[in-house]
C-alpha cells in the first residue's frame, strides 16, 4: 500500500511536468512577448507567457516559460552573464518541481525574482522559466 502512494504522486507529478513542457517542443509554435522584465533568451522555440500572476514560493508571481534547442550550458551562460550579481544554485535544491525527478540544470536568484533553465534527462530542449515575483498580499 505504501507503495502505491509513492508512485501515485510520482507518477502524478512525471505528467505534470510533461504537460508542461512536451507541448512547447514545436518548432512552429508562436513566441509570447515576456513581460516579465527579465531578460529574454535570444534563440527561443516556443514561448508562452501566463496571462495571471501566481502564488510561487510564498511570493506573487508573473511566469514566462519557453525552450530553446540551444544546449543547456550555453542557455546557462547566457543567463549568467543576463542577470549579474544572482545567487545561483542547483534547480534540484529547494525545487519548485518536486522531488519525484532530477533535471540537470540551475535557478538564478535576484531579490525575490528568480529564473530556472534545465534539461529533463534525455531532453531535446532546454527550458527556461522566468519568474518576476513580490510580496503576497495577506
Amino acid at each position: 500500500m505504501l507503495a502505491m502512494r509513492i508512485k501515485v504522486p510520482a507518477i502524478a507529478g512525471v505528467l505534470t511536468l510533461c504537460f508542461i513542457v512536451l507541448p512547447m517542443s514545436s518548432p512552429a509554435a508562436d513566441v509570447d512577448q515576456n513581460t516579465t522584465g527579465l531578460p529574454t533568451y535570444p534563440h527561443l522555440r516556443r514561448a508562452m507567457m501566463d496571462s495571471v500572476s501566481r502564488n510561487t514560493l510564498g511570493h506573487q508571481c508573473t511566469h514566462f516559460a519557453a525552450d530553446s534547442g540551444d544546449p543547456l550550458e550555453i542557455v546557462e551562460a547566457w543567463y549568467r552573464k543576463a542577470v549579474p550579481g544572482a545567487v545561483e544554485s542547483d534547480v534540484n535544491q529547494d525545487s519548485i518541481y518536486g522531488s519525484y525527478f532530477r533535471l540537470t540544470g540551475i535557478k538564478l536568484t535576484k531579490g525575490s525574482d528568480f529564473l530556472t533553465v534545465y534539461r529533463i534527462a534525455d531532453g531535446t530542449s532546454t527550458s527556461i522559466e522566468l519568474f518576476k515575483c513580490w510580496e503576497a498580499s495577506k
